[in-house]
Parts: C-alpha cells; sequence; structure tokens
C-alpha cells in the first residue's frame, strides 16, 4: 500500500507534502498553516510537526539549488529553455531577518538580526523603438508635495534600526501609486527568485546559476539592478561582466533631494530648484552634470570641519557627492529606457517585501537551518514558474518506516 500510495518516510503522499508545504511557507505562522489545513484539507497536523516537515522540504530544496550552483561552477549547467529571452535583468538587494542561537533547548537566545540576500531573476518584454520614450522626468518626480512625502518615509524607515532593508518597502508601496503610473516600464514577463542567509559570494554564485538556468547569459539585453551598495557591483563585477549596472534611480532620487535641501538650509525655494536641475539632469542621463551641479555646492559650503556631525550640510552635500561619483557610471538611464531595461530596483524590494511577510514578525526568531529552509521553500511559492510543484515530482521517495509501522504490516 505505502508503494501504491507513493509514501515517502514522511507518511503523506505527494499531493498532501505539496499542501504541508505550501501552507507552511505562505501562511504568516507555522500556527496559521496548521490551522488552514485543518479547514481546507481536512488534516490535523501540529504546527511543530510542520516546522519538522518543511525543514526537510526546504533542506532538499537547499541541497537542489547548490547542485545547481556546482553545475554551474563546473560549466555543466544548461538553460532550461532553448529560446533565450530579449531582456533580461537581475535585481540584487539585501533585507532583514531576526535570528537566535540554533544550539540548546527551546527558546530564544541570544537574539540578533542578520541579513537575507535576495535575487530578482526577471525577463521583460522588448521594445521596438530606438527613442527615448519618456525623455522628461515623471510629474511626481517633481511635484513638490509627493518629492517631500516620498523621501521622508524612505529616510524615516532607513533611519529606524535594524530596519535599513525596509526602506525597499516604504518605495514599492510608493512607487505603486502615481509613480508606477508615471514611468513607463518594460513589462515584466517572468520572475524567479533566489534567497539565502550565505554571504554575498554564495548568494552570488546562486544568482549566477539560477540567471544560466534561465538562458539570461545568452539574452540579447542584460542589466544588473542594486541600491548603490558596494558588495552588489562587486557581485555584478564577478558574476554578470558586461552587463549593463544600473543605480536604483529612486535611491538615487532621495541622495539628490537630500543633498539641495542641505546645500540650501532653511531656503525651500531655492533647494527645490537645485534638486530639479539634478533629477532632470540625472533622468536624462546626464551624470556629469549631476557631478558638476553637486561639486560646486560642496565648494560653495567649503569642507566641513574635522569632528562634523554627520548632518552637518557640508558632511551631507560631500557624501551624496561621493555616492554619485562612484556610481557615475550606473546611471545612464535614457540608455536603459531606450534599450527597454529597467531603471529602478522597485521589483526585488518587492519581493523582500513579500519574504517579510512570512519571515518576519516581532515574536519571530529562527535558528540559521530554519531560516534557509523556509526562505527556499518562499522563494519556489514566489516564482512564476513551475518549480514548486515540479520539486514533489522529482524528489525521491524514502521507505515509509514511520514510528510502528514495520511492526504493524508485519
Amino acid at each position: 500500500m505505502d508503494d501504491r500510495l507513493k509514501l515517502g518516510t514522511e507518511g503523506y503522499s505527494p499531493a498532501m507534502l505539496q499542501k504541508i508545504e505550501y501552507a507552511s511557507g505562505n501562511e504568516p505562522s507555522f500556527s496559521q498553516a496548521s490551522r488552514a489545513l485543518a479547514h481546507l484539507a481536512e488534516v490535523s497536523i501540529s504546527p511543530k510537526h510542520l516546522q519538522r516537515l518543511a525543514g526537510r522540504l526546504g533542506e532538499e530544496r537547499r541541497q537542489y539549488r547548490d547542485a545547481e550552483v556546482a553545475a554551474h561552477q563546473a560549466k555543466t549547467l544548461q538553460p532550461r529553455h532553448t529560446e533565450p529571452p530579449v531582456v533580461a535583468a537581475v535585481h540584487l538587494d539585501a533585507g532583514k531577518i531576526q535570528m537566535r542561537d540554533d544550539d540548546g533547548p527551546a527558546g530564544v537566545r541570544e537574539p540578533h538580526w542578520a541579513d537575507t540576500k535576495v535575487a530578482c531573476c526577471v525577463t521583460y518584454t522588448p521594445r521596438t523603438g530606438t527613442q527615448d520614450p519618456q525623455p522628461d522626468p515623471p510629474p511626481a518626480f517633481l511635484d513638490r508635495p509627493s518629492v517631500m512625502r516620498l523621501c521622508r518615509e524612505m529616510n524615516k524607515v532607513r533611519n529606524a534600526p535594524p530596519t535599513v532593508a525596509e526602506a525597499a518597502q516604504a518605495r514599492s508601496s510608493k512607487s505603486g501609486s502615481a509613480d508606477e503610473k508615471d514611468i513607463e516600464r518594460p513589462e515584466r514577463l517572468v520572475r524567479t527568485a533566489v534567497a539565502t542567509m550565505q554571504p554575498a559570494e554564495p548568494f552570488g554564485a546562486m544568482a549566477a546559476a539560477e540567471a544560466m538556468r534561465r538562458g539570461f547569459y545568452r539574452a540579447a539585453k542584460q542589466a544588473v539592478l542594486g541600491d548603490g551598495a558596494a558588495w552588489i557591483w562587486n557581485l555584478a563585477d564577478q558574476f554578470f561582466p558586461d552587463w549593463v549596472q544600473t543605480l536604483d534611480f529612486l535611491h538615487l532620487l532621495t541622495y539628490l533631494y537630500a543633498a539641495a535641501v542641505n546645500a540650501h538650509r532653511g531656503q525651500a525655494n531655492r533647494a527645490w530648484r537645485l534638486y530639479v536641475r539634478l533629477v532632470r539632469a540625472a533622468w536624462s542621463g546626464q551624470a556629469a552634470k549631476v557631478i558638476g551641479l553637486l561639486t560646486a555646492e560642496r565648494k560653495r559650503l567649503g569642507d566641513a570641519p574635522q569632528g562634523a556631525p554627520p548632518d552637518d550640510p557640508r558632511c551631507v552635500v560631500a557624501q551624496v557627492l561621493e555616492y554619485v561619483t562612484r556610481n557615475e557610471r550606473r546611471m545612464d538611464y535614457a540608455f536603459n529606457r531606450r534599450e527597454g531595461l529597467p531603471c529602478t530596483s522597485a521589483p526585488v524590494e518587492s519581493l523582500i517585501k513579500q519574504f517579510n511577510q512570512r519571515v518576519k514578525g516581532s515574536e519571530k526568531f529562527w535558528t540559521s537551518h530554519g531560516a534557509e529552509a523556509i526562505l527556499q521553500i518562499r522563494a519556489a511559492y514566489l516564482s512564476d514558474d513551475d518549480r514548486a510543484a515540479a520539486h514533489h515530482d522529482r524528489r525521491p521517495r524514502g521507505r515509509a518506516v514511520g514510528a510502528n509501522r514495520l511492526r504493524w504490516a508485519a
């Protein structure tokens, strides 16, 4: 009967295991997953047992992911489809998750925050024209109340430790209203997700394997997008050489607004005029002009004295100038628009928010094994392809040897 029902070591059929995994990875907690299964699948499974099953299934997915990484590094991993995409982009970012000590009895010990690394791999519809589809900035970027509200919301979240990554959530939710309507963006086709608790370089190898699996290295147009963090560009140089690197425009916008406000502190109209000049130049891809305007303001203000606080106007303008100079080659947004490439990293920030709906909460403290496992399950169900169900079709079935099963059969 075990053979006929395809029961494995868990004692559940593949169809039931898929329901268990879906509930565990998509409900906000294992307790809610247990209640959902009781109501919808009419099966009673304790939250603790669901946690163990999810850990096992997530570990299987991790092993499969790592096998693909090894195959890619050995140059044996082949794209899943013969026809490569035309436009492909990899968006990279990091989120936050609460952790606890792995060892010892049950309970929260040594609570701390850690990073989750997330890659959003997206294909887009190709453009047919060669002209810039939107040479002028969206009206929302030139509307003073909208810009002030956006920057205030982002900075409020960014400056509230330890939730730096949640600035992405504020930005993506904001750009989901007026900004999204104004910006002409490439239409998304297929999104897949990669997530891990591992350090940056192993994460880069995972993102590269996913890109290879989806044929991104053969795409006609390729881009890597990020918020300006050095670790993102290091991964881009290492794993996606010769791809177009693009600084998230909304991150840049908030930096430019901060520079303008601090360059003319107490003079709102002059600050706004400077911001408009900066954002128009940036939108058109004139990074050198942006650098020139910021350099002039820094010279006018002079250098900050030693020991000046970080919010000193001279420090702020100098920091923004350094940020723009460091990312100058990643600011050709007019080129991106002509080529049908994205200009913002909003897709990965939205994806991180979806991960956080499962893994982040005031009462959620994960072990390293549990966090990695649930991230793999969540990534599978947040991907647009068939990987969530396909895993259950290919996973090997272990011998059904649950408690007392063989004794009963005898």
